[in-house]
């Protein structure tokens, strides 16, 4: 289950519709002679945009930061993994480790599983949430998004469901808690933005 953290443990899971966001600023534009122009900004970041549903009364301290605009606490999110679609997902049997240059799009992976594309990787050096381009079976290279903002020495690996992304609450699109027949309540939707 995917969701957010508190003191590494599950407090609050991602429900339905759950929206994995790549924003990466683009700028186009038209010419008068229709042709179009158009420049991509090297910045990246992920945003997540869910319901939530709390799992203990730990959720609550959650709904006390937003409802409060609480918006510079660090929020860890457990991020979500594509593995419905994934057939051939193979677990490593001992800890992964990677290696790559500053601005890189390829690290070169130790492991014993398989790493499909559309993997959420971080490295042990640093936050930055990458995504996997291609397949990896083993040791090899894979490619990733972005580029690395940073150098990765033989570090270690999450790939898994240890990928844990630091976020903090977007300003504009968080809502409160949410009646249904003056009963039921939920948290309402949120919005996650990668600290970067």
């Amino acid at each position: 289950m995917y969701g957010i953290l508190k003191n590494g443990e599950l407090i609050a899971t991602f429900a339905a519709p759950l929206t994995v966001r790549n924003n990466r600023p683009v700028f186009a534009s038209d010419s008068l002679n229709l042709k179009r122009n158009i420049n991509v900004r090297p910045a990246q970041r992920w945003e997540i945009q869910s319901n939530l549903v709390p799992l203990s009364t730990d959720a609550n301290e959650l709904f006390v930061a937003i409802a409060l605009s609480d918006y510079y606490r660090t929020i860890e999110v457990k991020m979500p993994q594509n593995t419905g679609s994934v057939h051939n997902r193979v677990t490593a049997g001992s800890s992964s480790y990677a290696s790559g240059s500053l601005n890189g799009t390829t690290i070169s992976v130790t492991t014993t599983g398989t790493i499909p594309p559309g993997t959420f990787i971080r490295f042990g050096n640093h936050s930055k949430i990458y995504l996997t381009k291609t397949e990896r079976v083993g040791t090899g290279t894979v490619e990733v998004y972005p580029p690395l903002q940073s150098s990765v020495v033989n570090q270690v690996l999450f790939w898994q469901d240890d990928v844990v992304m630091p976020c903090l609450v977007d300003l504009d699109t968080t809502l409160g808690m949410v009646y249904t027949d003056g009963v039921l309540m939920d948290l309402g939707s949120i919005k996650l933005i990668e600290k970067l």
